[in-house]
């Protein structure tokens, strides 16, 4: 149904009805809307849980601690080979 079709149809209903179907969509989207926020809220929870579940792998002795940690070895052999490492174009 078009939005023109619901207006005309409403024209047919007695006051009481169309306040009843008011209400109705009015607790529709209330729901709606806090259904949305439950879904972020959780969604927020998730990505903060799997941040902090992270954060030993970047600790010492973590699977990550030598990617990025100032007394790990170099990951290239030398500074020519670092400048090299950078995208390569056909052009």
């Amino acid at each position: 149904m078009t939005k023109t079709e619901i207006l005309a149809a409403l024209k047919n209903l007695t006051p009481e009805e169309r306040l009843e179907i008011i209400e109705t969509a009015s607790r529709m989207m209330r729901e709606e809307i806090e259904e949305k926020a439950q879904r972020k809220a959780e969604r927020k929870r998730r990505l903060r849980a799997a941040a902090e579940a992270a954060v030993q792998d970047y600790m010492p002795g973590g699977a990550l601690y030598d990617l990025w940690s100032a007394d790990s070895e170099p990951y290239f052999e030398s500074e020519e080979e670092y400048l090299n490492a950078g995208i390569k174009t056909n052009a």
